[in-house]
């Protein structure tokens, strides 16, 4: 029965897979320009860099949360969504490795509350909102995991009315809190956002299909834990530990400069991610099911680059406007206390040119699994990153550490060449 839904369901190409997740992107990307903006006025420069804080802990307390198998849930149910037998067993897995160990890690964030404000916002007096997240971090990892449920199948519309519900609940309730409550407010608002619409994402899950109780009801097969496992180390070198390395050397720059030029790099990196945010969205979720069922070297080959020449124009496009508004966006996005930042463009947006150049081959190692091939890249380049970033700092002040960013994702890119040549298509 299943098997015969997911063969009526229409086939997605990269071109409506943009159009969707586009929508979803945008109104993202426009929540998040605004609570930053609401951020800025009300709270400054520090203000931006502390909130960054807590959201790079946030990243990777779900990372390790949900045991970072958001992408390997994605890979085996597209690959496997056909099969229904199968499909239970990878939901029903999926679910209970989502789950232990997000209890385990909640556990450990409120024992450590008052340690982890005082390292991360250099106050105790925060040590209630790492409570409040340490309560709410399994409900974040089941809005996760559900997510990667809904992009598996292919369900791409229903994905993108629960991303659009995220970054509207996430508009609202931030922009109101930092506005009445300061940092604190915005703080509380991050820590609780995810949990709360869980419901409405569980919603559009249950109103699929395919969807049927009984497929999360198995038993744990060791067979997938073993395969989900894969992509959990994945998780763990690809968001976990670069995540890590923004927070030292977030912590190095309020430590050899200040507070405020943490903000600057914040904010500029925010922007960066604001635009590439419709390009990077697609191809998590277009890309990684994609590429998983392709299984011919010249199909591979074909979708990749018939990839390259629909992004990457548009890419070059979007950079060369950003630069040439840069003023203005700051202005807009921010406030009049931003404007130092503008030098940092130049070396973002070439940084950004090669870091989606090299994306789009690198989602090919998690298509095909190639776990170590992965990992080792992703802990080469973090710790490029952390060296790169201090000593250019150390040289040239702020600039360096986005200086760094470019440099890095152009050999990143050079290497990605290489290892799809060598290793990646055979």
């Amino acid at each position: 029965m299943i098997k015969s839904i997911f063969k009526k369901a229409k086939n997605n190409d990269l071109v409506n897979t943009s159009f969707y997740t586009g929508m979803a992107t945008s109104l993202a990307m426009l929540s998040g320009l605004v609570v930053n903006k609401v951020i800025a006025v009300t709270i400054g420069p520090s203000g931006v860099a502390m909130v960054s804080q807590f959201k790079n802990f946030i990243s990777i307390s779900t990372s390790i949360a949900t045991a970072g198998v958001q992408k390997g849930v994605v890979k085996y149910v597209a690959e496997y969504r056909g099969d229904e037998n199968a499909l239970r067993d990878i939901l029903s897995t999926s679910l209970r490795v989502a789950i232990i160990p997000s209890v385990a890690i909640g556990i450990l964030i409120i024992f450590f509350s008052e340690y982890l404000s005082i390292y991360l916002l250099e106050t105790d007096e925060f040590s209630f909102v790492f409570k409040l997240f340490g309560l709410t971090v399994t409900l974040f990892s089941l809005n996760v995991l559900s997510m990667s449920i809904l992009n598996g199948t292919g369900e791409i519309k229903k994905l993108v009315w629960v991303k659009m519900t995220n970054s509207l609940f996430a508009l609202f309730v931030t922009s109101l809190a930092a506005y009445l409550f300061s940092l604190t407010g915005a703080l509380i608002a991050l820590a609780i956002s995810q949990s709360v619409v869980l419901v409405i994402t569980l919603y559009f899950v249950s109103k699929s299909d395919w969807f049927k109780t009984s497929l999360f009801k198995s038993a744990v097969k060791w067979k997938y834990v073993k395969l989900l496992l894969g992509f959990s180390l994945m998780a763990i070198s690809s968001m976990v530990v670069p995540t890590f390395v923004k927070i030292e050397i977030r912590n190095f720059i309020i430590e050899s400069l200040s507070v405020a030029d943490a903000g600057y790099w914040d904010a500029t990196f925010q922007i960066s991610t604001a635009y590439l945010s419709v390009v990077s969205t697609t191809l998590g979720i277009y890309y990684l099911p994609k590429l998983s069922n392709l299984k011919e070297i010249e199909d591979l080959r074909k979708e990749i680059w018939n990839g390259y020449k629909i992004i990457l124009p548009a890419l070059v496009i979007i950079l060369m406007f950003v630069y040439l508004l840069r003023e203005q966006i700051i202005w807009i996005l921010y406030s009049k206390d931003f404007i130092e930042m503008e030098y940092l463009f130049i070396p973002q947006l070439i940084g950004d040119f090669f870091k989606i150049a090299s994306f789009m081959l690198s989602y090919l190692m998690l298509a095909k699994a190639k776990v170590f091939l992965f990992i080792s890249t992703e802990l080469l380049f973090s710790v490029i990153t952390y060296v790169l970033s201090i000593y250019l700092i150390s040289e040239m002040g702020l600039i360096g550490v986005v200086w760094a960013h470019a440099i890095k994702y152009f050999i990143y890119f050079l290497l990605m060449i290489l290892l799809f040549r060598k290793y990646l298509i055979k």
